[in-house]
């Protein structure tokens, strides 16, 4: 049965829908071409300072998720009512526990915030939450089903005050960014001094190893590798702590995140992509997914810290430099 997605996005783009874009970190336009995902769309590398990303690009990539709330509500609607968790609570906890190690208490805000899936789980601890995201839907959504302070904004639009948040958060949406220096202009703008940032990005590293071996068996076509009609920036180690740096944070720490097990449901009831499915419906990526997640931990001794090509995601957590 096919996915019944609630977003705007599609199969394939024209090149009317696409747009050229220079390196987000350096500013170059002396890239190599990837690949090609969804027609017109393009994964580039630069050639000056090894980053990753989407070009040509769809026009406001963000706008995808600006899609029908009642498609939205179906696929996700035994969480809404209690009923179910989502497949990706085991890796929100992970984090959550991570950043009360730090800071327990004070102003939170996560940025992206979509339906909430992530900030609800924040709920009984002993921040004062808030979040962002411009889908009209999702944080509409995200309100009106768990409850949560969500604006439906940008965040230069949301009317912060200067350096009021202790935590701020973007769990899987730096990636989604395709102007991500203003974007850390802008939480470095409202982050207290002493505040820390949580960044949490797919590995850009691992994307092209996935590709290269789906070049090599000759299956290049059966994937969506760079998700790139949403994922824009595709980050390593060394351009997540360069552009972090040159935005004026330092790295407080730097880690990898156990894998996101997606579930199967979808592949046979349409919707239900959201909640978790037995591990033996989807064993052999369930598995593989792990073994690539503990290679990626030897990779790292070997590569004296830093992360490689078998780590699937990579989680920073930053401070402001001191001026």
């Amino acid at each position: 049965m096919d996915y019944e997605r609630g977003g705007k996005q599609k199969e394939i783009y024209s090149v009317d829908e696409v747009i050229e874009r220079k390196c987000p970190l350096c500013g170059s336009a002396n890239h190599s071409k990837v690949c090609s995902e969804r027609g017109a769309i393009g994964v580039a590398v630069c050639n000056d300072c090894k980053l990753i990303y989407t070009n040509p690009m769809v026009k406001e990539p963000e706008k995808n998720y600006w899609g029908d709330e009642n498609k939205y509500f179906a696929e996700a609607r035994l969480i809404f009512e209690g009923k179910a968790k989502s497949h990706r609570d085991p890796n929100y906890l992970t984090d959550l526990r991570e950043i009360e190690k730090i800071k327990p208490s004070g102003n939170f805000l996560d940025i992206g915030t979509n339906m909430g899936m992530f900030l609800r789980n924040t709920r009984g601890r002993k921040w004062n939450v808030s979040g962002v995201d411009p889908s009209p839907a999702l944080s509409a959504m995200a309100r009106k089903y768990f409850g949560l302070d969500v604006k439906t904004c940008y965040l230069h639009e949301a009317g912060f005050k200067d350096e009021h948040f202790d935590v701020v958060t973007m769990t899987d949406v730096f990636e989604h960014i395709s102007e991500p220096k203003k974007m850390l202009a802008d939480v470095k703008k409202v982050l207290k001094n002493d505040g820390i940032l949580f960044i949490k990005v797919p590995n850009g590293k691992y994307n092209i190893l996935k590709f290269w071996l789906a070049k090599a068996t000759g299956k290049t076509k059966d994937y969506d590798i760079f998700d790139s009609y949403e994922h824009v920036t595709h980050f390593t180690h060394n351009t997540l702590k360069k552009m972090l740096g040159e935005c004026g944070f330092k790295l407080k720490k730097i880690y990898i995140g156990r894998p996101i097990q997606l579930p199967a449901w979808h592949k046979y009831v349409g919707h239900y992509y959201q909640y978790p499915s037995p591990w033996p419906m989807d064993a052999k990526n369930y598995m593989l997914r792990n073994v690539f997640y503990w290679f990626s931990l030897l990779e790292r001794i070997l590569r004296i810290g830093n992360i490689g090509f078998f780590a699937p995601n990579i989680i920073v957590i930053a401070q402001k430099k001191s001026s």
